[in-house]
């Protein structure tokens, strides 16, 4: 537990890049604040380059910094080809990464289909950030293999509602859930990114026992659940939940900034430790636990492969591309 945690406790992070999505509002621009606070190079991941532009602009006034190294980096998560295209970008200027914090996300929006043919939630928060990812590990591998043990890490967003998600956990055969409801669809999604994380543990974390050659190669990860926060996501949740309305008018959502305090911990401080790598982090800085489909090894592999297999076939991922 680390309670008494705030951006003041982060080391320098002059040096270290980072790469946020859904970084133009809510606990994605307040992340990056705080990274940026600490001397961090971040680009910033956005839909819209003008609300980027915009962010980016506050952001440095708010630092008083006009040349903070803060860049905009274009991509929509509802169009895969888009990652691709900002994957590039990125190697392009950067031949290190330090942090990728998966963080965009949307909640019980109405149906939607993507370009690419899946739900909206199943994409934007889950097989978005899979591809990105996917793509970005190799230089997130290099660069641990040049840095000291647990400088290299990747966070994903999650939420409570993964406990929620109904019954198989991830519905395999209509990963779609057309007939479910807004909230299903959210919660089987919050599902993935949990065990996405623990699957990307498995591949590309520490192994446990002593650490080889003091930990380099090793990409720490960790799956964080902010609470709720007081964000244009929470407001949607209000608008279809009586819960989440009577939530946020008692005011028991969390401002932004303190909502980002479980991603900052989680992705910059030293006091997030070896073995604390691909855990599900709860408010605010605390290991949570996990149970049922968040501690099947068999379901996180298969969703792996499932989702592998979806994106080679449509021409995302090489023949040779591999994990």
């Amino acid at each position: 537990m680390c309670s008494t945690f705030s951006v003041d406790s982060l080391p320098d992070l002059t040096g270290r890049v980072y790469i946020v999505t859904g970084g133009n509002a809510g606990i994605g621009y307040e992340t990056i604040h705080g990274l940026a606070s600490k001397g961090a190079t971040i680009y910033l991941c956005a839909r819209s380059p003008s609300k980027a532009t915009t962010a980016i602009t506050t952001l440095r006034s708010k630092l008083q910094n006009p040349d903070a190294p803060i860049h905009p980096l274009p991509m929509d998560l509802m169009n895969l080809s888009t990652i691709q295209t900002a994957v590039t970008t990125f190697l392009n200027r950067e031949t290190s990464l330090h942090g990728l914090i998966l963080n965009a996300g949307i909640m019980c929006t109405p149906w939607e289909e993507s370009t690419d043919g899946y739900e909206a939630h199943w994409q934007t928060n889950y097989i978005a950030h899979y591809l990105l990812t996917y793509l970005l590990l190799p230089v997130l591998k290099e660069t641990a293999g040049r840095c000291e043990a647990g400088v290299v890490r990747i966070v994903e967003l999650t939420s409570g509602a993964w406990q929620m998600a109904k019954g198989p956990g991830i519905w395999f055969d209509q990963v779609a859930l057309r007939d479910k409801e807004p909230f299903d669809r959210y919660c089987q999604s919050k599902l993935a990114n949990l065990l996405h994380v623990r699957e990307l543990q498995r591949r590309v974390g520490p192994k446990g026992g002593e650490e080889e050659e003091e930990g380099r190669g090793e990409v720490w990860v960790a799956a964080v659940h902010p609470g709720l926060v007081e964000t244009g996501l929470s407001a949607n949740y209000a608008t279809t939940s009586i819960l989440g309305r009577t939530l946020l008018k008692m005011g028991m959502g969390a401002p932004p900034d303190k909502g980002a305090l479980g991603t900052l911990f989680a992705v910059a401080s030293n006091d997030f430790k070896r073995d604390w790598s691909g855990s599900y982090m709860v408010p605010t800085a605390k290991k949570g636990w996990t149970w049922r489909w968040a501690n099947d090894k068999d379901l996180q592999e298969k969703l792996w492969k499932w989702t592998e297999d979806q994106l080679r076939w449509k021409g995302f991922l090489g023949t040779s591309d591999r994990a």
